[in-house]
């Protein structure tokens, strides 16, 4: 391995002398990392290698291979295992191979060795207090539960200061405003274990005292301070604080809100609170124009005006036009902060053509929403509504489930429609971990007699896997039942299911695909079911290529799925990274079909 290594930095020498380009390195790779991978140990790499493809794709050129340079490495990949609980790590001779082109393969030989796991985990309060002295049990639960460290686990730094920080926090939240978290840490090298105990100064209990709102000019004091968790005189916490941010961003009426207690080196008891607010412009306005497979050219313009009636409703005016909608117009009025600092109510009068290529109706009415925003991951939605529908199109002319009559070009509809939606995936406009389940129920002849009297619910899943960086498995499932209660027959046109699309099964166009008349228009059906399963490479520094299999169907009667009646596509996609989410092009085509002509659908964001 030395003869090899010198005869390198001969080569490295005799290149330079000759004026010829030194050597680039092509490849690093690793072996004997069994707990660590290769991609996170090439994260922490000086070296930057890159293939003649990689450079021309992503303007990322290699670097020159030289001693000083592996050496820097080196460090770095002790460093990196040090972090993780690897004290004893050891490298061997590296291999260094050079091609014919002159491009060096770099292989760093690794023994990992044992890692330290902690044999003992301990808090002290005050020099004096022990753990179970000091916490209540539930928070004891809540520590032991919530820790990352924990006994016979390897120990890593990240690990450590999380869990310092949550500590810390912990002690924040029950009052303590001037707690201080440090940490006395015994490590045996020759059992490879250590013994970590908590050293917590906690300090004297502190109170809200005094608080002033500055900033705001439209809003009134008053209705700032309704979004308060805490009042003066209240003991102090960070958790309050945050929180109440949150509550006062939700009334949509401010850019910025900072929320900060006075600490001065005398630490007081009491502590004054400031809010800074900068509120946002009382008028907004936005507007798109773009292109689609489905909606062909579209447009929209959205006009915001704060402050309407009330000191902190907010309208807006929203008109769009596209193949799909030729136009919609609707009218929102959002009142903020109705019944509880997370709620909103919202009344939303609307008129729309909707051209579908199953029906072309006419739709106006009044939608009367609550929003309860429960956390960050976590929303509800009640929704009343009255609506006419005007259908006059000739492609949908036989409803015939309304009742006896052969055909029905107008009714009405009024009812109730519940929704949940739960999604922690991160990051939020492309995730790569977490999941989403999303559920709406509707019934429907509730407030107006002629109303079609129908039931209607959806449920969706989304989970995301991320198997290494820059590579992410993505699953769907949709499951979709609609009845009428009063007869068998299909639901109102625009309620029924449809399947095909961009946001569907991707071998078939726009509902292409389910149930169809005569004429080879599709109808819908009362019930539905999806499932789609996309890997996700990142190519690039912002590209990312995907392959996918999409799997559904429609069926006309309620509560009917036939798993053997399922059609498949399969596809590819390439899409780039942009900061309101990723835009691409998927194509893809039916397999173990009839059907095998190929489909091209332009997306905004992914597809699930």
């Amino acid at each position: 391995m030395k003869t090899n290594l010198i005869l390198i930095l001969l080569v490295i020498l005799s290149t330079a002398v000759s004026g010829q380009n030194l050597l680039k390195v092509r490849k690093v790779s690793f072996k004997g990392n069994r707990s660590i991978t290769a991609t996170k140990l090439k994260e922490n790499l000086s070296i930057s290698s890159a293939t003649f493809l990689g450079e021309k794709l992503s303007d990322k050129e290699a670097d020159r291979f030289t001693m000083p340079l592996y050496d820097e490495s080196l460090k770095r990949i002790r460093y990196a295992y040090q972090k993780e609980g690897f004290l004893n790590v050891q490298f061997g001779e590296p291999e260094i191979k050079v091609t014919r082109n002159n491009k060096v393969k770099l292989t760093y030989y690794v023994t990992e060795g044992e890692p330290i796991k902690l044999s003992e985990i301990s808090y002290t309060v005050d020099s004096v207090v022990t753990y179970e002295e000091f916490f209540k049990r539930n928070t004891q639960r809540k520590i032991r539960l919530q820790s990352e460290l924990k006994v016979n686990r390897r120990f890593r730094d990240e690990w450590f200061y999380n869990d310092k920080t949550f500590i810390n926090e912990e002690f924040n939240n029950m009052g303590y405003a001037y707690a201080q978290v440090k940490h006395k840490m015994v490590v045996d090298t020759l059992t490879n274990s250590a013994k970590l105990n908590w050293i917590i100064n906690k300090g004297k209990v502190a109170y809200f005292g005094p608080i002033a709102v500055q900033g705001n000019e439209r809003v009134p004091t008053k209705k700032i301070m309704k979004q308060l968790r805490f009042k003066s005189g209240d003991k102090w916490s960070k958790y309050e604080i945050d929180e109440t941010q949150k509550q006062i961003y939700n009334l949509g009426m401010f850019r910025v809100a900072s929320i900060k207690t006075l600490l001065s080196e005398e630490k007081p008891d009491t502590l004054p609170t400031l809010v800074t607010l900068k509120e946002a412009p009382r008028w907004v306005s936005r507007f798109g124009v773009g292109y689609g497979r489905e909606d062909k050219f579209r447009i929209f313009g959205d006009l915001q005006y704060l402050g309407f009636i009330t000191k902190t409703g907010r309208a807006n005016l929203y008109a769009k036009h596209s193949a799909l909608e030729p136009y919609n117009l609707q009218l929102r009025f959002t009142q903020p902060a109705v019944f509880f600092p997370f709620n909103s109510a919202v009344i939303n009068p609307f008129l729309m053509n909707q051209h579908e290529p199953a029906y072309d109706i006419v739709r106006k009415g009044v939608n009367l929403t609550f929003l309860q925003h429960f956390s960050e991951q976590f929303n509800s939605s009640v929704n009343f509504y009255i609506e006419d529908v005007d259908s006059d199109s000739v492609i949908v002319k036989t409803p015939k489930s309304f009742d006896t009559n052969d055909e029905l070009s107008t009714y009405s509809k009024s009812g109730i429609s519940i929704g949940f939606v739960y999604f922690n995936g991160q990051p939020r406009l492309d995730p790569v971990t977490g999941y989403s389940l999303a559920l709406n129920f509707k019934r429907n002849g509730t407030f107006v007699d002629e109303s079609i009297p129908f039931y209607r619910s959806l449920l969706e899943y989304k989970k995301y896997l991320g198997i290494k960086p820059g590579v992410t498995l993505a699953f769907k499932g949709k499951m979709g039942a609609a009845n009428m209660t009063e007869s068998d027959r299909l639901v109102p046109v625009e309620e029924r299911f449809y399947a095909g699309g961009s946001y569907s099964v991707r071998g078939w166009g726009r509902s292409q695909l389910g149930p169809k008349d005569a004429s080879g228009q599709p109808v819908g059906g009362n019930s539905l079911l999806e499932g789609s399963v996309e890997s996700r490479f990142l190519i690039g520094p912002k590209l990312v290529f995907a392959i996918f299999i999409d799997a559904g169907n429609v069926w006309r009667e309620s509560y009917n799925y036939e798993l053997n009646d399922l059609h498949y596509a399969t596809g590819f996609s390439f899409r780039y990274k942009t900061p309101i989410g990723p835009v691409g092009i998927d194509i893809a085509r039916p397999i173990f079909d009839e059907e095998k002509k190929w489909q091209l659908h332009f997306n905004i964001g992914n597809p699930f």
